[in-house]
C-alpha cells in the first residue's frame, strides 16, 4: 500500500512538471509575440523622430512610460539593433538627444532584481550611451552595480563605464572591485580595458599614477592592459624589475620589454636568461620570449644554449624565439644534429610543427 502511494506522489510530481513546462512554453512564447509586436512599432516611431530637430515631448514620454517595462526595454533594444545597423550615425544622434530620458530609466532598473539592473548597463555599453558625459546620477548608479555579488552586474556595469570614456570614473570602478574582494577575472579586466572609449593616454597614466592603491591581481590586470597600449611607460617599467616588486610583477614588466624594445633592459633579460634557477624557471622561460625583439648574435647565442635547459618551456619559448628571429633549419644544423638531445628534439619538434601548420594553412 505504501508503495502504491508512493507511486502515484511521483506520478502527480511528474503531471504537475508537465503542465509548468507547457505553461511556460506558452507564457515564453506569448511575450517574444509581444516583444517582436513592439519592436516592430518602435521601428516605425523611431525612424519618425530621426528626422526631427528634438524628440517630441509625446515620444519621451511615451517612451518612459514603455521602457520602464523590461518587455518594453527588450523591444526597444531589438529595434535599435536594426535601426543602428541602417543608420548608426543618426541613430547615435537620436540618443544622445534622450539622456535625460536614459538617466531617469538607469535610476529605476539599478534597483531593480539583478537580471534587469545587469540589462540597462548593457544597453549603454552596447549604444554607447552618455558617451564622454560625466553625469553623476549615471556614475553613482552603476558604481552601486559594482557592489553586487553577481558578476554579470558587476561585468556589465564596469563595460557600461569603459564605453562612456571618463577616465577618472575608470579608476573609482576599479578601486571599488579592488577593494568589494570579489573574484573578477582579471583577464576580464584587461580585455574590458582595452575597450574604452576614451584618451587612452589619459587613462594610462591615471592607472600607472594610482597603481601602488591596488591588489596585485589588479595590479597585474591593469600592467598587463598597459603593456598592449601603450610604449611610452619604458623607464616605469624597467623600475619594476626591483626587488621590491613581486615575481610576477617582473613577469609583466619581461613580457613588455617583449613588446617594445628597449636597450637599457637587454642586459637584465640577458641576465634572467643566464641564471635558470629551477625553482624560477619563469623567469627565463619569458626571457626567452622576450628575446625575439633583440636580434643579434649575442641573443642567437642564449636562446641556442637555453635549447638545453631541462625545462621544457624554456627549450620550447627558445626554440619559439629563434624562429621569430628568422633562423632557418640550415642555420640552427649544428643544434639539430647535435648531441644534445634536448636541443635537437625541440628544434625537430619546433620544425616539424610549423611545416605541419603550414600543409594545414596551404590546403585550407
Amino acid at each position: 500500500m505504501k508503495v502504491e502511494i508512493l507511486i502515484y506522489v511521483y506520478l502527480a510530481v511528474c503531471v504537475a512538471m508537465i503542465g509548468f513546462n507547457i505553461a511556460c512554453i506558452f507564457l515564453f512564447r506569448h511575450n517574444d509575440k509581444e516583444i517582436e509586436e513592439k519592436r516592430y512599432y518602435f521601428i516605425g516611431m523611431v525612424r519618425e523622430q530621426l528626422d526631427l530637430e528634438e524628440p517630441t515631448e509625446e515620444h519621451r514620454k511615451y517612451l518612459l512610460k514603455q521602457l520602464s517595462h523590461i518587455k518594453g526595454l527588450m523591444a526597444f533594444d531589438k529595434s535599435l539593433e536594426i535601426l543602428s545597423q541602417q543608420e548608426p550615425e543618426r541613430v547615435q544622434a537620436y540618443l544622445h538627444k534622450l539622456d535625460d530620458l536614459f538617466i531617469t530609466l538607469m535610476q529605476k532598473y539599478h534597483r531593480r532584481n539583478e537580471i534587469q539592473a545587469a540589462y540597462f548597463p548593457y544597453l549603454i555599453s552596447r549604444y554607447h550611451l552618455f558617451h564622454g558625459e560625466d553625469y553623476p546620477q549615471i556614475h553613482a548608479a552603476l558604481a552601486e552595480l559594482l557592489h553586487n555579488q553577481s558578476v554579470y552586474s558587476r561585468e556589465n556595469a564596469l563595460n557600461a563605464i569603459y564605453s562612456i570614456g571618463i577616465s577618472k570614473n575608470i579608476l573609482e570602478a576599479l578601486l571599488i572591485i579592488d577593494s568589494n574582494g570579489y573574484y573578477h577575472h582579471k583577464k576580464l579586466i584587461t580585455d574590458g580595458l582595452m575597450t574604452f572609449s576614451g584618451d587612452k593616454e589619459e587613462l594610462d597614466r591615471v592607472l600607472w599614477e594610482h597603481l601602488p592603491r591596488f591588489s596585485l591581481n589588479m595590479q597585474l590586470s591593469i600592467l598587463d592592459y598597459i603593456r598592449f597600449t601603450s610604449e611610452n611607460f619604458k623607464e616605469e617599467m624597467y623600475g619594476l624589475f626591483s626587488d621590491k616588486y613581486d615575481s610576477e610583477i617582473h613577469y609583466c614588466a619581461i613580457r613588455y620589454f617583449g613588446r617594445y624594445y628597449y636597450e637599457p633592459a637587454y642586459e637584465k633579460l640577458m641576465y634572467f636568461a643566464e641564471n635558470e634557477n629551477s625553482l624560477h624557471w619563469e623567469y627565463t622561460a619569458i626571457t626567452c620570449s622576450s628575446l625575439e625583439t633583440y636580434p643579434g648574435e649575442r641573443t642567437v647565442e642564449m636562446l641556442k644554449k637555453k635549447l638545453s635547459s631541462r625545462n621544457w618551456y624554456v627549450r620550447y619559448n627558445a626554440a619559439q624565439a629563434l624562429d621569430m628571429l628568422g633562423m632557418e633549419y640550415a642555420d640552427l644544423i649544428d643544434v639539430v644534429q647535435g648531441e644534445d638531445r634536448y636541443a635537437s628534439e625541440i628544434m625537430r619538434y619546433h620544425f616539424d610543427r610549423k611545416k605541419l601548420n603550414e600543409r594545414e594553412e596551404a590546403s585550407a
